[in-house]
């Protein structure tokens, strides 16, 4: 054979066990794959050998050392070392203890190579995947920050977080349920929580997300709908009341202002075994949510569908959401104090003429319907300007104050009491006809009759007590909310005519006409 041809078959060869372990090595394990290489440069090496003789085995087996060490690190670049030399020497039977030291450090050279660039390598994908994550964060608080500067509404604000916290486009964790604190019980209360049951309602809803495609915002305007949130996880949720104490895992995030993650439940906790039987799961995290110092709530999360491991990092990156949780639905909660305070009346506590307004409107039967009628009772205190001239505006006051305790106490679930100013007070009832509205009328005008109060032996009848007028808008003669308030008063004023500590409703006021 010439060299020629030697050099073709050798070509032929080498391109024909390259395709094969090629072919092969793609479909086996990461190991399996690294061995086949290693063997097909080790038969190349051969099939060099067998064309050109064992001349030049001693740095042709080079190959193999390199391809070795390269393929297993350090461990294999020696090995390959020690292989070679034996096979050199069985196959050219010349010395060749020389070669040991070259092929050595050739095969620690390849496999100390191939670890530090496996590293690099390790340390890229490290460093791209934090820098994906974190840039993924970031784009999450950016939407959410976004959202919530948008709004003071406790509801919605609730509905941002743990939709940013749970999505896929969010921070990714199954499941989130957040609980508002108590200062008043000292304790936290379950509000609301996104995510399943249980893992098989976890998967259909990841496949209705996949399928629908859906954003952030998408999500965030969706959650709450009965796709995405199950109504048992709210239920057993907002059933739930947990004591703030140092000696469960609540209270010792609260106090220490850190998350806690929980690895496995501790049954001398009950918070914990409470958690895990009602929501199936051993492994959460509890991140505070603290502003300036104040308790404001807790967010717990947990992964129920994939199992995985909640980690220190997860819930570093989660703080800053969670901070920024906490300052929203601090300034939500004083707006709604705020609002709740322009909404009452400052001595007595109940609903001033503003909140009035706002009720009627809200369930003042809409035109041509009679299908939910809508009663009002008016009254004021008899005499009480004789009252307040025999003992003074503060004990008027405080009669005032007692009034509406009484009035609070005589209405049913549903019903609203207002002070209209003075000494005269309004009484809303929803969904209730004019006969009801007479027995509620003569409930409140009887227990303020029973009722001992301040002063009331310097009335003329030795006693305190109120006239009421009623209406409804069941009457045919009344189609707006003037007319109801009218009627109502022209009962009030028939009632303080007809002798006082009375009630007279509008029909009766009609028909003695």
């Amino acid at each position: 054979m010439s060299k020629l041809e030697a050099i073709i078959l050798l070509i032929i060869a080498a391109v024909g066990l390259s395709l094969t372990a090629n072919l092969i090595r793609f479909h086996v394990s990461a190991f399996l794959n690294q061995l086949i290489f290693s063997v097909a440069s080790l038969i190349l090496v051969e099939l060099s050998m067998y064309f050109y003789g064992s001349n030049h085995l001693h740095w042709s087996i080079l190959l193999f050392i390199i391809t070795a060490g390269y393929s297993f690190k350090l461990i294999g670049g020696i090995v390959a070392a020690i292989f070679s030399l034996i096979l050199v020497y069985l196959q050219t039977e010349g010395t060749i203890l020389a070669l040991l030291p070259v092929y050595l450090l050739i095969g620690s050279c390849a496999g100390y190579l191939s670890q530090y660039l496996l590293n690099k390598k390790k340390n890229h994908h490290r460093w791209l995947n934090m820098l994906m994550e974190q840039s993924k964060h970031l784009q999450v608080f950016r939407e959410v920050s976004t959202t919530m500067q948008r709004t003071l509404q406790q509801d919605l604000l609730l509905k941002v977080i743990l939709t940013s916290v749970t999505a896929g486009h969010g921070l990714g964790f199954n499941r989130a349920m957040i609980f508002l604190a108590s200062n008043e019980s000292k304790s936290l209360k379950g509000i609301v929580g996104v995510g399943p049951m249980d893992v098989k309602r976890g998967y259909e809803v990841w496949e209705k997300i996949s399928e629908d495609r859906l954003k952030l915002s998408e999500l965030i305007e969706h959650n709450f709908d009965s796709n995405f949130t199950d109504p048992e996880l709210n239920a057993l949720l907002r059933s739930l009341e947990i004591p703030i104490d140092e000696h469960n895992v609540f209270g010792l995030a609260l106090s220490s202002q850190k998350p806690v993650i929980v690895k496995g439940i501790e049954k001398d906790d009950p918070s914990q075994v409470l958690i895990f039987e009602l929501f199936q799961t051993e492994e959460f995290a509890i991140i505070p949510l603290i502003n300036q110092g104040k308790n404001i709530g807790i967010l717990l999360i947990d992964n129920i569908v994939n199992k995985k491991n909640i980690t220190l990092m997860d819930t570093e990156n989660i703080l800053p959401l969670a901070n920024q949780a906490a300052i929203a639905l601090d300034h939500a909660n004083l707006y709604e104090q705020i609002e709740e305070m322009a909404l009452r009346d400052g001595l007595t506590g109940l609903l001033n003429q503003r909140a009035f307004q706002n009720i009627l409107n809200e369930h003042f039967p809409f035109e041509g319907s009679r299908a939910a009628p809508l009663s009002l009772i008016i009254f004021d205190i008899d005499f009480f300007k004789v009252f307040n001239d025999k003992n003074g505006h503060l004990l008027g006051n405080e009669v005032l104050m007692k009034l509406a305790r009484v009035i609070v106490e005589s209405l049913r679930p549903g019903d609203y009491s207002f002070r209209f100013g003075g000494e005269e007070f309004v009484v809303l009832l929803p969904g209730t006809d004019l006969e009801q509205a007479e027995i509620v009328a003569e409930t409140i005008r009887l227990n303020v009759e029973k009722t001992s109060f301040p002063g009331e032996k310097t009335q003329p009848n030795g006693t305190l007590t109120v006239s009421v007028g009623t209406a409804c808008t069941d009457h045919m003669n009344i189609n707006s909310k003037n007319e109801l308030i009218e009627a109502a008063d022209q009962a009030l004023y028939k009632a303080k005519n007809a002798g006082k500590n009375t009630v007279i409703s509008f029909k009766e006021f009609v028909s003695i006409d």
